[in-house]
């Protein structure tokens, strides 16, 4: 009897006898209003479910046996951070941190939110001056803390408050690491050529649309007779309009924040 081939999102693994790690895909493509920024970022889709472009990590460790005993951890990063890490690998860095924590979801009965911690380490020795094997640590723990809000309307996670339900990690070298983030790194550029080329023709045609709309309106205004209700704006104003998603870079080497309002994070 044939095997059944389920069908996956998986993007690429390295599994041992006794640990896995594996990214998925779960990008999303920007709304036409905001064609320019090709993946969602937060936007409400067709069921009013506010959605984000981007791949799940998994570290499962079933080194104390499967099923119930089996760990399965979860994070997820958006796809520049994925290829922001893949530059560390390509720019040969020896010594290496990052790390990035999310809250998100309704408070339970006892006030605390989803939260989820993830750490990628690179260290040449070990403390006795040993060279290591497997130089690349990679740490995910899931858990609940208390969400806090602040003033631009983001969360962050309330120091000391997190809550560790569940963790799991994994030793990798250089070469295992970068073909895990190169083959992602391939997929994501991959999927925006194939998902954001009608995006942008649409995106493009809706936009001169627009600016087109905007200079007949402004042209009916300077037009003698016409009531000069507000002062009249310039296609070159629209034309300068940052989009309403667009947020600071958030890349630092120390800590940086992540903040997300939203499970889809």
């Amino acid at each position: 009897m044939a095997s059944t081939i389920i069908p996956t999102n998986q993007i690429a693994k390295i599994q041992t006898n006794k640990k896995l790690i594996a990214f998925y895909d779960k990008l999303h493509i920007a709304p036409i209003e905001h064609y320019a920024q090709i993946h969602a970022k937060g936007e409400s889709d067709q069921t009013n479910t506010k959605v984000s472009s981007l791949i799940g990590i998994s570290i499962q460790d079933y080194s104390n046996g499967t099923g119930q005993n089996n760990i399965i951890t979860q994070f997820n990063l958006a796809p520049e951070q994925i290829q922001f890490l893949l530059t560390r690998i390509e720019a040969g860095f020896q010594d290496f941190e990052w790390s990035s924590d999310k809250i998100f979801g309704s408070p339970d009965a006892n006030g605390y939110s989803i939260a989820q911690k993830f750490v990628i380490t690179r260290h040449s020795f070990k403390q006795d001056g040993t060279v290591l094997n497997n130089p690349w640590y990679i740490s995910i723990s899931n858990g609940h803390g208390i969400r806090v809000q602040n003033q631009t309307g983001g969360y962050y996670m309330k120091g000391g408050s997190y809550q560790q339900e569940k963790s799991a990690f994994i030793n990798l070298n250089d070469m295992d690491l970068y073909g895990l983030l190169k083959r992602t790194d391939a997929y994501i550029r991959n999927w925006e050529m194939v998902n954001a080329y009608q995006t942008i023709l649409q995106g493009q045609q809706t936009y001169a649309q627009y600016l087109s709309t905007v200079r007949q309106q402004n042209q009916q205004r300077q037009t003698p007779g016409y009531p000069q209700e507000n002062p009249a704006y310039t296609g070159d104003q629209y034309e300068q309009r940052p989009s309403d998603n667009y947020s600071q870079s958030q890349y630092q080497y120390s800590e940086p924040q992540y903040q997300y309002n939203n499970p889809n994070y």
